[in-house]
């Protein structure tokens, strides 16, 4: 029987799986396509390189997170929800995060930043303030996720947290987004006070 040929999304699937069994530190050509039961050189047809496929991969993971909220939210839940969504799967996923700014960005990374900078502006932000907002949120999400993680791997290295609460950082992402939402607000009412004088 004739082997299927295998087309560009079964080399991103064997690559995301690759790296939630192993991590990212195994993912090569030649592992994810070991993976399949194929040959480094049939990747190279889809793939000039590991950068190449891990920028696929994390675009991939980018759309399967689903992070953009229903587009008829205001604009101040919509982000909430946006960032939470975001915080969930990068918490999840916590080994994407170095490689966020080193990978060039694929279209469901575009797709994500041109609708949250858009529905900022269908709000009255400039478009500075949009993109402004846009990396805060990002910032804080990043960090928000990064410290659940350790919290996480400190709860279970520790076995008695000797009647000290650890504060859950879902509630710190939302302290983070209740305070940028306040600045948003008020750079918003600036902006409207300033267009009616």
């Amino acid at each position: 029987m004739a082997k299927t040929a295998l087309n560009k999304q079964s080399y991103i699937d064997a690559a995301l799986a690759l790296i939630s069994e192993e991590g990212f530190d195994k993912v090569s050509m030649r592992n994810v396509a070991a993976k399949l039961g194929v040959s480094a050189m049939a990747m190279y047809k889809h793939f000039p390189n590991k950068e190449a496929l891990l920028s696929s991969a994390l675009d991939d993971f980018i759309g399967r997170a689903n992070v953009l909220p229903d587009a008829d939210m205001n604009w101040d839940q919509w982000l909430v929800e946006c960032a939470k969504r975001m915080f969930m799967a990068l918490s999840d996923e916590i080994d994407w995060v170095p490689l966020l700014g080193a990978l060039r960005p694929g279209e469901q990374a575009a797709m994500v930043t041109d609708q949250f900078i858009a529905k900022l502006r269908r709000a009255g932000f400039s478009a500075g303030q949009a993109t402004d907002a846009y990396f805060a949120v990002i910032q804080s999400v990043i960090g928000a996720a990064c410290l659940q993680v350790s919290l996480r791997i400190e709860k279970h290295a520790t076995k008695n947290v000797d009647g000290v609460k650890v504060q859950n950082s879902r509630l710190q992402i939302e302290c983070s987004l209740e305070l940028l939402i306040a600045a948003l607000r008020l750079q918003l009412n600036e902006s409207k006070n300033e267009r009616t004088a």
